[in-house]
């Protein structure tokens, strides 16, 4: 399980900057559950391979989900050439008592890193990533079709980081996120109370990031970053029946 703290030095950041905007939509990153990059076909083979997953640990569970499976989740994806962002999401209760009704809480880290050179490179040698806003959705599915949104986090991640000493961009980029001198977390982020017949729920981690195109450059691209995870909601009761699992389809789009 990630640490409870991140250790940081200190940083200095130059003063030019050319930034070049480039907001996208979900296609922009698209992840599979912590496994590679989310095809466009929700059947397809990563998506067969989550739900066989879960079906070799819980026939009953309707909505797939590695999470439930394994309390944690740890999704990757490339933000630009060898520069991967990763965040860690996990639980500390039982994910198969994350009744609709229960107490459910959730912590997460997102660090960056870049892998065109050695993780014992000298820092000077990586490219700086900040992020500027955080966006954390939870929508629900239902077998009535009703959709609920029992969690919404939207905020500069500077005002809610647990990092006493976290390093900020001097031109306003937001909080460093590249490892291993920056990055961000949050601890148990709570889901409330849920319809009865909830089956599952989407957490959709919208981060609004900006890289340096080269390092020491201090010339910047902006971008939105999406990455989903799917979370399986139980009810109390359990069905005497064994429905066949179906793996939960990420957004397209």
């Amino acid at each position: 399980m990630p640490s409870k703290r991140f250790t940081v030095r200190a940083l200095a950041v130059g003063a030019a900057v050319a930034t070049v905007v480039a907001l996208s939509g979900c296609s922009t990153v698209m992840p599979l559950f912590g496994l590679q990059a989310a095809p466009t076909d929700p059947n397809s083979a990563a998506g067969a391979k989550a739900s066989e997953a879960d079906a070799t640990t819980d026939n009953s569970l309707q909505f797939a989900s590695v999470f439930t499976d394994m309390g944690s989740v740890h999704p990757t994806t490339d933000i630009t050439d060898q520069l991967e962002l990763k965040l860690d999401v996990w639980t500390e209760q039982k994910t198969h008592d994350w009744f609709y009704d229960a107490d459910k809480r959730f912590s997460f880290v997102i660090g960056v890193y870049d892998n065109r050179v050695p993780a014992e490179a000298p820092f000077d040698q990586k490219r700086r990533v900040y992020m500027s806003n955080i966006t954390v959705t939870a929508k629900t599915s239902t077998a009535s079709g009703t959709v609920e949104t029992p969690y919404v986090l939207n905020t500069d991640p500077l005002k809610v980081t647990l990092d006493p000493e976290a390093l900020r961009s001097d031109q306003g980029l937001g909080l460093l996120i590249t490892s291993p001198k920056g990055g961000f977390q949050l601890e148990s982020q709570q889901i409330g109370v849920l319809a009865p017949d909830t089956q599952g729920l989407m957490l959709d981690f919208a981060l609004q990031v900006s890289f340096e195109t080269a390092p020491g450059s201090n010339a910047y691209t902006t971008q939105v970053v999406h990455q989903y995870v799917p979370v399986a909601i139980f009810a109390h009761t359990t069905s005497t029946s064994t429905p066949t699992p179906t793996p939960t389809p990420i957004p397209i789009g």
